[in-house]
């Protein structure tokens, strides 16, 4: 019987470590399938709609209606280069070198229980999406 509880209690643990507020964590592997090539949508803190492509070489071009800075003319849209990877840690990261400022971060991917993508943890406003 010791030797089963060895086995189960590992495995419970290991299962707890991706399991993010009812989702699942994704793995790198299964993270780099999902993101190489696919569009990118997701909203940042600031209330800015973001939007790229991730080409296979790391690299996208990214557009915004940047709602927090926009610009003296009324014109708020703005695209900028960057780079996305996935890090030794199985984290999402991207950098995109903004006119006023660098904007840089890493995530865990979490797939929902709908199927739905998250950025850490399932929670509203931390949604992200991914297509082909």
């Amino acid at each position: 019987m010791r030797k089963i509880v060895c086995f189960v209690l590992p495995a419970i643990a290991s299962f707890a470590a991706v399991a993010d507020e009812a989702g699942t964590r994704l793995s790198g592997e299964e993270l780099k399938t999902l993101v190489t090539g696919a569009a990118v949508a997701y909203v940042s803190k600031a209330g800015s709609q973001r939007r790229w492509r991730n080409e296979p070489d790391g690299n996208f071009m990214a557009t915004s209606n940047n709602k927090k800075y926009g610009s003296a003319l009324g014109q708020q849209t703005a695209s900028s280069p960057g780079t996305w990877s996935i890090n030794d840690e199985g984290k999402y990261c991207v950098r995109i070198d903004w006119k006023r400022e660098e904007e840089k971060w890493c995530a865990y991917v979490v797939r929902a229980a709908d199927g739905g993508y998250y950025l850490n943890s399932v929670q509203p406003g931390r949604e992200i999406e991914f297509s082909k």
